[in-house]
């Protein structure tokens, strides 16, 4: 090896050290540290004790609940799968919209996050209800009664820019007969938040859901219809209507299955009255003392 090499060879492994070193640094920090303010570290042990403090009760407790409701549902040999919460997801993006990643973000929540809740009541909804045996008989006098409910009324699926004042709508207005792009626009000037990130989507929508005025117009226009300038309490609408669907009678058999669980649904329990329930038979021994009150022994296990 010349000495070129050897020099190169000997930065490299020098520059490998110190990305280690440094790598190391940041991996040691970010265990035992939080956050670092005006060169402060917040220890992660800080951060633990403060968390445990306000929250730990409520976790624990929580978290011996979900554990009571999976030993009693492996118990009766029930379980969920993926394809159930997929169902329950695809049911709520349906009825929520285009906004239903927006709402998510509001909350703070991620899919994940409500996969995992949608799991949980599904096992507590089994659980709960695997006695309840619903005849044909009383599906069908159920449904003769909340027919009403399964039918599908009329709905339209719109998109709209939503504006302060009617000169920013006129704007509006000539950007898209000269060609501009709704969605874009919408992205890019409306001031409905939830729907402005969808590119001013709003989804399928029947009658009674949107405010009068903006209603009627949605309802009166074709599809790839857009509107005129609509106001509102809430501004100046601009609505572009991409496709309308009519009311629709449900029968029987598209929601015998719907049916049988809204029967069993009324005698089904929430997770913290099933989990209440299994307490009373379960021995719970809690080990910190801080926690005592939810054990069903003393701490310790000590009677």
């Amino acid at each position: 090896m010349n000495k070129g090499k050897a020099r190169l060879a000997g930065v490299v492994a020098f520059v490998v050290i110190a990305v280690i070193a440094v790598i190391a640094w940041m991996v040691f920090t970010r265990a035992t540290n939080v956050a670092i303010v005006n060169g402060e570290r917040l220890s992660r042990n800080t951060f633990m004790a403060r968390l445990e403090e306000k929250a730990g009760q409520d976790v624990l407790s929580e978290l011996i609940n979900e554990r009571l409701i999976r030993q009693a549902a492996r118990k009766a040999n029930i379980s969920i799968t993926s394809e159930q919460v997929d169902r329950e997801v695809a049911k709520l993006r349906k009825e929520i919209g285009p906004s239903f990643d927006s709402l998510l973000m509001q909350y703070g929540m991620t899919e994940q996050d409500l996969r995992e809740s949608l799991e949980m009541n599904l096992l507590v909804f089994e659980l709960s209800t695997k006695d309840i045996q619903v005849t044909e008989e009383e599906m069908k006098k159920y449904f003769e009664e909340h027919k009403a409910d399964y039918d599908e009324p009329e709905q339209v699926k719109a998109s709209h820019i939503l504006v302060e004042t009617e000169a920013e709508a006129k704007e509006i207005q000539k950007q898209l007969s000269g060609g501009a792009d709704f969605a874009e626009l919408a992205r890019e000037k409306s001031i409905d938040p939830m729907s402005a990130i969808e590119g001013g989507d709003l989804g399928f929508f029947p009658r009674g859901r949107m405010t009068e005025a903006f209603e009627k117009v949605a309802f009166s226009l074709a599809p790839g219809q857009t509107s005129g300038i609509v106001h509102t309490e809430f501004g100046y609408h601009i609505i572009r209507v991409v496709d309308k669907t009519p009311a629709r009678q449900a029968t029987f058999d598209e929601v015998r299955d719907e049916i049988e669980r809204s029967i069993k649904g009324q005698q089904a329990k929430s997770p913290q009255q099933l989990a209440s329930e299994l307490r009373l038979n379960g021995q719970i021994t809690v080990l910190d003392p801080k926690y005592k009150s939810l054990g069903t022994t003393t701490p310790f296990g000590v009677k």
